[in-house]
């Protein structure tokens, strides 16, 4: 196997395992639809540069570097359709810039059939691609000192640079809105594929230079071989970050599952003892998960949670009558008293007052005098959140600290 196909490799394999294994997005929204096209048609470009490819086309068609020509039609036709991708992204970014009229449909449709024109009509005058002593056919390095072949080399390079070069402004666009909004996975990810359309304007660019110079009739500081390599590095890293982009929230995904099911393990023993003082129906439903299926059964995670989120909330709504109306602010002073601060001293205390009303329904003691009205747990409407603090208090709802807090309440505790 010759070297410039071991490097094509490089970017073949990821992109063809990134397409099967989205093969779903085809079912998805709109975007996601296009995502995988986008990188679908850059698979099948990538895969035409290998040399057993390039040369099995010719041989069936008898049209010498008609994989090339095919090549950079699916080239310039992907760079568009992510350059339409990422405009619809960053349009959910706010008002738009003024520069980004220049990245509307118009603007895309003109510059997609300006060079698929000028590369058709361009082609049967480029010169025969130079076949190395390796086997490789180095199509770019042939057009050197040829107009015509630079006329067409240039065609589908500028368009990959000035497609790529308004993807990378769009991805910063949409980086920005989201890191401003909270969603800074998604951030990244916008900032990986800016990194990476960049990377691959610099392929475009260095490309056109070395066609540049053989125009000219200036040798280039390094040989043929050696820039279509460099090309083809740059090349690799270009699909490389921009593949890292698209596939950091499936990473995102994943460490969002792992977070779930350590809060709902985290949330278990706490959860087991507090429902236990609610209706029967509910107490024969704890029983049902096992520790071994919260632990390793990755199925309906987010419902499980929602629900084990669900029963405390309850349980401590269920509290309230015992719990004198101050508790929670003395609780909050003891915690500090004994050296907490800001919201540990707030989840501490929400466990003591937990366990001290858990306490007082189980033994059917005295209602409080003057019952706490308002909820006593800090819950929003994201269960992630919901389940993160959860878990805070969960953590000091068993600790030692708890009786220190109680003896502490009982020493502070005004005569009646």
């Amino acid at each position: 196997m010759i070297d410039d196909d071991v490097i094509a490799l490089c970017t073949i394999v990821p992109l063809w395992t990134w397409c099967l294994s989205r093969a779903g997005y085809l079912r998805g929204t709109r975007g996601q639809r296009e995502l995988w096209t986008v990188l679908t048609v850059l698979a099948c470009a990538a895969t035409l540069r290998l040399g057993h490819v390039e040369r099995a086309v010719a041989e069936w068609t008898g049209i010498d570097d008609l994989a090339v020509l095919v090549k950079h039609l699916s080239l310039i036709l992907s760079s568009v359709l992510l350059w339409r991708w990422v405009d619809s992204v960053a349009a959910d970014a706010g008002a738009r810039r003024r520069w980004q009229r220049l990245t509307t449909a118009r603007p895309r449709a003109v510059t997609a059939v300006v060079a698929v024109a000028v590369v058709c009509v361009m082609f049967p005058f480029t010169a025969p691609s130079i076949v190395e002593a390796d086997g490789d056919r180095n199509f770019v390095a042939a057009q050197s000192g040829v107009l015509a072949g630079t006329a067409y080399a240039s065609a589908y390079l500028g368009t990959m640079a000035v497609a790529l070069a308004g993807s990378g402004a769009l991805c910063v666009v949409a980086a920005r809105s989201a890191r401003s909004s909270g969603h800074r996975m998604f951030s990244v990810c916008m900032y990986l594929m800016s990194l990476g359309c960049w990377t691959g304007v610099g392929y475009a660019l260095f490309r056109l230079s070395y066609l540049a110079y053989g125009l000219a009739g200036v040798a280039y500081p390094m040989s043929a071989q050696s820039a279509d390599q460099m090309a083809s590095f740059i090349q690799v890293a270009a699909i490389g970050l921009i593949l890292a982009g698209v596939s950091f929230r499936g990473w995102e995904a994943v460490t969002r599952l792992v977070r779930r099911r350590s809060r709902l393990n985290a949330l278990r023993p706490m959860w087991q003892e507090l429902v236990s003082v609610l209706p029967a129906e509910t107490v024969v439903r704890i029983l049902g998960p096992s520790r071994f299926r919260d632990r390793f059964d990755p199925r309906r995670l987010w419902e499980r949670l929602d629900q084990r989120v669900l029963d405390i909330s309850d349980s401590a709504l269920e509290f309230l009558p015992w719990l004198e109306e101050d508790l929670p602010r003395r609780a909050v002073d003891a915690a500090q008293a004994c050296g907490l601060a800001a919201d540990d001293a707030e989840a501490a205390a929400e466990a003591l007052c937990l366990r001290t009303g858990r306490r007082g329904c189980a033994d059917d003691t005295a209602r409080a005098f003057s019952p706490l009205t308002t909820p006593l747990l800090r819950m929003g409407h994201d269960l992630d959140a919901n389940a993160a603090w959860l878990t805070r208090v969960a953590r000091h709802y068993h600790s030692p600290l708890m009786d220190t807090l109680e003896a502490h309440l009982a020493s502070t505790r005004k005569p009646a």
